[in-house]
């Protein structure tokens, strides 16, 4: 159940340095100082928002992951986006639109809760957050132009191999969480869960990953770069 941990305190937040506050000066902080908003946990599955409801908050991912979804109006769904630690999102508000899709954590999550009229006053006053905001803004456009490129001309094992070499990129120590299942994995990708299980299935015989207790390695990574640009689209 979703529970309010606390407020939040831009100076002394552990991932300013990730959100639409870290080009503020320690001055500008100060004076925003009574600008506290509720940190908030989900546990897996909790639903943060639903597709269609007022966007009267957006939201900055303090802690794991949120799956993005999107419902068709065939009831079938679709995980558009999965979002990391410092992602802003939510933020359908600022052009009084309902929420697009809805946001479902991933396991245990942790979320700064920004009411859009506060934050709309912020970001008039400081055009610091107004230029983060509007790079975000980008980056999201860019990173939809990119998966709608690989739906598109990719092969199933490139999508998938693409996938994972993002995934695990910033890995500590080699492995990386993999908390999204094998359906979860081919619904991103708009692949079947077929698909999916039987590629990972011979890249870990072909030594190319290993998976451990929800977590995944990538053991070659140049053989894993070949699958993903077998047809010369890197």
């Amino acid at each position: 159940m979703a529970n309010i941990k606390g407020r939040g305190h831009c100076q002394s937040c552990q991932i300013r340095h990730l959100s639409i506050f870290a080009q503020l000066p320690i001055n500008r902080l100060t004076e925003i100082q009574t600008f506290h908003p509720p940190v908030v946990t989900y546990a897996a599955d909790e639903i943060i928002y639903h597709q269609g409801d007022p966007s009267l908050n957006a939201f900055t991912l303090r802690k794991g992951l949120v799956k993005l979804i999107k419902t068709l109006p065939n009831g079938r769904t679709q995980i558009v986006r999965v979002l990391h630690t410092g992602d802003l999102f939510g933020f359908d508000g600022f052009a009084d639109e309902t929420y697009n899709h809805s946001a479902i954590p991933l396991g245990e999550t942790e979320v700064c809760r920004l009411p859009l009229h506060d934050l709309m006053e912020l970001k008039k006053q400081n055009p610091e957050i107004e230029n983060a905001m509007m790079r975000r803004w980008i980056q999201h456009l860019r990173e939809a132009e990119d998966m709608m490129l690989e739906l598109g001309a990719k092969k199933a094992p490139e999508r998938l191999a693409s996938f994972l070499i993002r995934w695990c990129e910033d890995s500590e120590n080699g492995w990386a969480p993999l908390p999204l299942s094998r359906a979860e994995i081919g619904e991103l990708l708009g692949l079947t869960i077929e698909t999916v299980s039987r590629f990972l299935s011979d890249w870990k015989r072909q030594g190319l990953l290993n998976e451990q207790r929800g977590n995944i390695q990538i053991q070659s990574l140049d053989d894993l770069r070949k699958v993903a640009c077998s047809s010369g689209g890197c």
